[in-house]
């Protein structure tokens, strides 16, 4: 099936798309957008598309289009947090509480199905990832993505376990920086970023580029995040400041040049002692 996109295809794409993105809202946005367009196109070709066995039809719904709409839904969620966010702490921790305390009851409600994932097990497959058997459709939210000749029983709920599994940690971050002030969270220190914001933010991308976090695999929006809670900074619009930096003339990494200079420096200077 050559109209299918692999998981490192697709994550280059929204990095892109982060990337390139004046605001976290519009990323989402764009995100979206383009996971449903894959989405589409898959739907599209799998209509006109004849499985050689039951194993390709299991592999396609269980593994590869699990890729975007997993991805679309955790973005959804993401687009709906920042667009239901507000400066009031105490609406804001009541609302990720909500938001907390639905997704460990969706775990909880299918924690069968759960663990079957989990623990690899493959006995209820052809019931649960093929087109055939689509008399008990597992409890979620369809009405975005049904389509009974794009769907099975579970596919869908597979792509919702996948999303909350990121998406969990990520609201329980939030939280903690809630409950505990940003100062004592990160275990009390008085360091500070006394280099420029645009600086930092070259840094930030330089390592989100070179894959030095999580394999390359960290969203540059919770690497922002990390290092605005660690400085105690307020870096704006990170994907404008990014353009600023590409549309510099002569050498567009002023900062990581005179950090590598100054470190070869020290280096040189002590190896001649």
């Amino acid at each position: 099936m050559n109209f299918l996109i692999t998981s490192e295809e697709l994550l280059k794409e929204i990095s892109k798309i982060e990337e390139s993105s004046p605001s976290r809202l519009n990323a989402f946005n764009r995100v979206i957008k383009y996971c449903r367009e894959v989405l589409e196109n898959y739907r599209k070709n799998i209509r006109n598309f004849k499985f050689n066995s039951s194993s390709d039809e299991i592999k396609f719904f269980k593994e590869e289009k699990q890729i975007p709409l997993s991805q679309l839904i955790y973005y959804t969620s993401l687009r709906t947090i920042e667009l239901e966010s507000t400066s009031s702490v105490k609406y804001k921790r009541k609302y990720l509480s909500r938001k907390i305390k639905k997704i460990n009851k969706f775990f909880q409600r299918n924690r069968k199905f759960q663990l079957y994932i989990d623990l690899e097990q493959t006995s209820m497959d052809k019931f649960y990832f093929t087109r055939k058997f689509q008399n008990e459709v597992a409890h979620y939210d369809t009405s975005l993505y049904w389509d009974p000749e794009f769907n099975t029983s579970h596919d869908i709920l597979l792509a919702y376990l996948r999303a909350y599994k990121r998406l969990l940690p990520f609201l329980q971050r939030q939280m903690e920086l809630l409950d505990h002030p940003q100062i004592e969270y990160i275990n009390k220190h008085d360091l500070h970023w006394t280099a420029s914001k645009v600086d930092l933010i070259e840094l930030i991308y330089a390592l989100h580029f070179s894959g030095a976090i999580n394999n390359g695999s960290a969203n540059i929006i919770d690497i922002v995040s990390l290092f605005e809670v660690i400085f105690k900074q307020k870096l704006g619009n990170c994907y404008k400041k990014l353009s600023e930096i590409k549309g510099r003339k002569g050498r567009i990494t002023k900062f990581l040049d005179e950090i590598t200079w100054n470190f070869e420096q020290k280096m040189n200077h002590e190896n001649e002692l």
